[in-house]
């Protein structure tokens, strides 16, 4: 029984050792595409996100962090990230321009504000921020406080990381898998007796 409650401690605090990360470059998609579900097989989803590719905007404001490839803001609209559930983790990183000011603010699934950035650049430069968390985070939004089209953000990378519920249902499973092996090696042992 002692070996059956060490592999359950064991399988629930191995959680950690399926966290990876996730990476969104924006250079999949052609100039001036709404990008909504196209990364949802990374567990994510967008709203008010337009596709920007260089050179065909002012990518000398606007630089992107790597390649070609970054999205804005729709005139007036704040870009919103949403992620499936647990495909977030902690933190969420990237790459933005906003000479006007920005704010990332991240939910958690009750809409309560759980992490904030403020940041602003100066045009022809780009800057990271980061956002940490002490639980898991739902959606982000991303609000350009002058207003406009005046943020882009490019290479956004989260941690991936198991919610707890995952690891403790594979970890109840093998358990009592175990007892109901032991039970029948029991019955077996006491048959051949």
């Amino acid at each position: 029984m002692k070996k059956l409650v060490l592999l359950f401690v064991v399988v629930s605090f191995s959680s950690l050792a399926f966290a990876g990360s996730e990476t969104i470059n924006f250079e999949q998609y052609a100039e001036y595409t709404q990008i909504t579900n196209q990364y949802s097989n990374l567990g994510v989803t967008f709203t008010n996100a337009l596709q920007l590719v260089a050179p065909g905007y002012d990518y000398f404001d606007f630089p992107p962090h790597s390649g070609n490839g970054l999205i804005t803001d729709d005139p007036g609209s704040t870009i919103s990230m949403f992620f499936a559930p647990g495909s977030a983790g902690l933190n969420v990183t990237g790459w933005f321009n906003a000479p006007a000011g920005m704010t990332v603010t991240a939910y958690n699934s009750l809409n309560q504000v759980i992490a904030t950035f403020n940041g602003t650049t100066i045009p022809g430069t780009d800057q990271m921020f980061s956002l940490n968390a002490n639980t898991y985070i739902s959606y982000i939004t991303f609000t350009d406080l002058g207003g406009g089209d005046d943020i882009t953000l490019d290479d956004l990378t989260w941690s991936e990381i198991p919610e707890p519920s995952t690891p403790m249902m594979m970890t109840s499973g093998l358990l009592a898998f175990g007892l109901l092996w032991r039970r029948k090696l029991s019955l077996f042992r006491k048959s051949a007796s």
